[in-house]
């Protein structure tokens, strides 16, 4: 395993708020502003009244480092722009700001960062964007090493859904592939050493931000994959959950 530091907040942050009402648009700006003005941090906002020109911006390869999302909106649902989103961009943080916190277990399958209701917007926007802060000037980005006689790979953790037992390999389920390495389970789990990582079950090892489900005693990750969680891991697995996605609202 080893790391390097991931991009740092110092650069200027590229901001994207979306949301069908122009009034409060110019009222998140002016609080987005006023929050990294404070901390000396650079940052372009750009605001989009029609979430179609948003989603336009995405397909000309537009990428933010931050982006606010109204979820109810006439002309496309922000959920829809989310998933768009993280077809190029998993590091994006996406902030819902809304009214339909219904919507919350929907978001946990785009990693929404945070979800602000609109009516608490001065009690929760600079606790989000200093928790967002923190991330990216704290942030390292992670990797497994592969190493045989015949190739060298380097998997970053956030590509890594699960890993499951393969008679003597331990196998990588990524977002596009399958990659074997041939040591223990047990020994891969120590050397992931990370918080985001859970055993479920014997013979598997999920990772905590590509969980999208769990009900009763079944996990269902990013991919569809369902996993069922062993008796002996039933508590700490829904502690973690929970405390992962608490943080999150």
């Amino acid at each position: 395993m080893n790391s390097k530091p991931d991009r740092g907040a110092e650069e200027l942050l590229k901001i994207a708020l979306v949301d069908d009402n122009i009034d409060f648009l110019l009222l998140l700006r002016k609080k987005v502003h006023t929050f990294f003005d404070g901390k000396n941090v650079l940052c372009e906002v750009r605001l989009f009244p029609n979430p179609e020109v948003f989603y336009f911006d995405l397909e000309e390869g537009f990428q933010y480092d931050i982006c606010f999302l109204d979820i109810e909106m006439p002309q496309m649902n922000g959920l829809e722009l989310a998933r768009k989103i993280r077809e190029t961009a998993q590091a994006t943080y996406l902030i819902f700001i809304t009214s339909y916190l219904q919507y919350a277990v929907e978001g946990y399958e785009v990693k929404a960062f945070s979800y602000i209701p609109k009516n608490l917007l001065e009690e929760k926007l600079e606790a989000t964007l200093l928790g967002i802060l923190g991330e990216m000037q704290k942030k390292i980005e992670k990797y497994y090493f592969v190493e045989t006689n015949s190739r060298f790979e380097r998997i970053e953790y956030q590509e890594i859904i699960y890993v499951y037992k393969n008679n003597k390999n331990a196998v990588f389920v990524l977002i596009d592939r399958e990659v074997p390495v041939r040591k223990s389970l047990q020994e891969v789990y120590i050397q992931l050493d990370s918080s985001e990582f859970l055993c479920v079950e014997r013979g598997y090892i999920v990772n905590i931000k590509h969980i999208v489900k769990l009900e009763n005693k079944e996990i269902t990750l990013r991919n569809g994959k369902r996993l069922q969680i062993g008796r002996t891991h039933m508590k700490e697995v829904k502690e973690a959950i929970h405390y992962f996605w608490r943080d999150r609202m």
